[in-house]
């Protein structure tokens, strides 16, 4: 079983985190986790929940400017960097949001097959720009992403969701250091997080490397809600799920396929974590 980090860039709430943390703690033991407050939060180090064993949870010491749809993937390389300045053996690192949680066990198990997980959606066409509202010709024409994309011998960038993707260790460094080169430790004015890892993830994939799904199911861009019996199909990962594409947005990648196996997260707003918790224990008693 693979040593995972857990990069979470959190949004401020105590109770939120404690959740995400007990959730790793609860399905993938031994996990390290460091966390990324924006600057300018009410978050305080010793809000971090005890409850959890919290030995194996970092906070960032540095807080960096987070906007919305404007990139928060500085925060992950951050929180990177942190960790192995702190040292910590992981072999993986898994980037999540303030409302990811994990919903089943056997994560580090699954990331083992892998060198990486992304969602790779191909920026092609006007057609395809139209479709999705990250793909906007300013974007390709900035300064960061042609130096970026020169780095790679790319002449389009891919994106994808920005949940739950995985990375080894190696990789992650390599997309550190052309971040680093490319972009400055702000927002840059697009989500940085679902373009440049999904772009690297492309061009891994171009070389021959086997690139997975993200392992956390979003219905963000699905006209649908994540009832219980939703988690409770996800949990179990049989089947498929199906629903429709809201309009301008990014296709959702776990819909519509049998790959719900390959989910091993869910980005739920705070409001649904009781049925979270319903069917988790539902499971347990079972």
């Amino acid at each position: 079983m693979e040593k995972l980090l857990f990069s979470i860039t959190a949004n401020g709430s105590p109770e939120v985190l404690e959740r995400q943390i007990s959730a790793i703690d609860r399905f993938s033991p031994g996990s390290f986790i460091c966390v990324h407050h924006a600057r300018g939060s009410t978050f305080r180090g010793g809000d971090v929940p005890q409850s959890s064993g919290s030995c194996n949870v970092f906070i960032n010491p540095n807080s960096y400017e987070i906007r919305p749809q404007e990139g928060v993937l500085h925060a992950h390389v951050s929180n990177f960097q942190h960790a192995v300045a702190q040292s910590l053996d992981f072999d993986k690192i898994v980037l999540f949001s303030a409302e990811d949680l994990l919903i089943k066990s056997g994560l580090g198990e699954y990331t083992k097959r892998f060198t990486t997980g992304a969602q790779t959606e191909l920026y092609e066409s006007i057609e395809t720009a139209n479709n999705w509202s990250v793909f906007r010709p300013e974007v390709l024409d900035s300064a960061g992403m042609k130096h970026f994309l020169s780095l790679l011998g790319l002449p389009l960038f891919a994106g994808g969701q920005a949940e739950g993707q995985f990375f080894s260790r190696r990789v992650f460094a390599h997309l550190e250091r052309m971040y680093m080169e490319s972009f400055p430790m702000d927002p840059c004015g697009f989500p940085t997080e679902q373009i440049l890892p999904p772009t690297l993830n492309m061009w891994l994939g171009f070389t021959g490397t086997n690139v997975s799904l993200p392992i956390t199911f979003t219905a963000a861009n699905a006209q649908m809600d994540i009832s219980e019996a939703v988690l409770h199909q996800l949990k179990t990962g049989d089947g498929a799920l199906h629903a429709r594409a809201k309009p301008r947005a990014l296709r959702p990648v776990h819909l519509g396929a049998c790959v719900l196996k390959n989910v091993y997260a869910v980005s739920l707003p705070a409001d649904r974590y009781e049925a979270w918790e319903n069917v988790m224990s539902q499971s347990e008693d079972g």
